[in-house]
């Protein structure tokens, strides 16, 4: 089975490397990101402005922008 890297960055931008980088096991692009979704509580927090996943060729598949205090979704595939 294929794995996802899910890497996120800060709203602010200012950091250069990826705040986070979480590894997951998944058939496809869309159940891994059902299954990042699915845990948005405890993977995105305050300070997270964008998130994305990483195929294992180091594709970026999916990604995901956090915009704004009451956060709305912005997801592109």
């Amino acid at each position: 089975m294929p794995i996802y890297r899910l890497l996120s960055a800060s709203r602010d931008r200012s950091d250069a490397v990826p705040l986070r980088d979480l590894s997951i096991e998944a058939p496809t692009v869309r159940h891994a990101a059902a299954r990042v979704l699915g845990r948005a509580d405890e993977v995105f927090r305050g300070w997270t402005g964008e998130a994305w996943l990483v195929a294992e060729d180091g594709a970026r598949v999916w990604s995901l922008s956090l915009d704004g205090e009451e956060t709305d979704l912005l997801v592109r595939a």
